[in-house]
């Protein structure tokens, strides 16, 4: 076969990597990290346990010895210690198989610390969000679609109210988006309190308080919380798939021959 034969034919591959759909649906979740200021990790798992098709369960230890092998969504919840390398090389490797990691901190004032920690991984993992350790909108508050609050996104799909208090503020840049935006100003701009960003075939969440959960399971008042936590299972972030195994050993297959070809040419 000629090199440009080679070529074409790895690019066809590439191009049909592309094409492939991603997992519509997750189905398995795992929460981890430390239960701070009397907010209890179970909070999370109780809800997700109580959506049809979904399983979910709590994970001890460090996450470098939890095995997240078919998990869709991973919660890293206010780190009471700095991440470990190995931790953090976890949350690359599962983003890497399309995973998703929502992370939550606290507001500026009470665990700054806990923001910190959770800045150095998204730093780590190639993410652009960073959080600022200040508060804002102090007291229970509900941001709307109507208000302007909550931003059109997959991930806010059927969320036209919800309810949070005291969250620090994020900056974004490059690919990542806003969610949602708070009251107050920050810096003179509109202040962001939850965002999310796609690192490859996988992506980040990011929430900075831990309030939106005070109300669950039923978050009454008309609330849209619920629907928000369950699109981090569904919604289409626009990331790109992940290379069947299949596609990717056809593609070494082609690229050895177009290096082989290389090789005859230049002897």
């Amino acid at each position: 076969m000629k090199v440009k034969q080679i070529v074409a034919a790895a690019t066809i591959v590439v191009a049909s990597l592309t094409g492939l759909s991603s997992v519509a649906h997750a189905s398995v979740v795992t929460v981890w990290g430390e239960a701070v200021g009397g907010f209890s990790l179970s909070t999370i798992n109780s809800f997700y346990s109580g959506l049809s098709g979904v399983s979910s369960s709590i994970a001890g230890g460090t996450l470098d010895t939890v095995s997240l092998t078919g998990v869709n969504l991973l919660w890293a919840t206010q780190p009471a210690d700095a991440y470990t390398s190995a931790e953090l090389s976890t949350m690359a490797t599962f983003l890497s198989t399309g995973g998703r990691i929502a992370f939550m901190g606290e507001h500026g004032t009470f665990a700054p610390s806990q923001n910190t920690r959770i800045n150095s991984a998204l730093s780590f993992l190639g993410s652009t969000i960073t959080i600022n350790n200040v508060v804002l909108d102090s007291g229970f508050r509900s941001a709307s679609v109507g208000d302007g609050q909550i931003l059109s996104h997959p991930l806010t799909t059927g969320v036209n109210t919800y309810q949070y208090a005291a969250f620090a503020p994020l900056t974004l840049s490059g690919t990542a988006q806003s969610l949602m935006l708070g009251e107050d100003l920050y810096l003179g701009n509109p202040s962001v309190m939850m965002a999310y960003q796609n690192i490859g075939p996988g992506s980040i969440f990011l929430i900075t308080d831990q309030n939106v959960w005070d109300n669950s399971p039923t978050w009454s008042g008309g609330f849209n919380n619920a629907r928000m936590f369950e699109n981090l299972l569904s919604g289409d972030t626009g990331a790109p798939p992940v290379p069947e195994p299949a596609s990717l050993a056809l593609l070494g297959i082609g690229l050895f021959g177009l290096a082989t070809m290389r090789r005859r040419k230049a002897s």
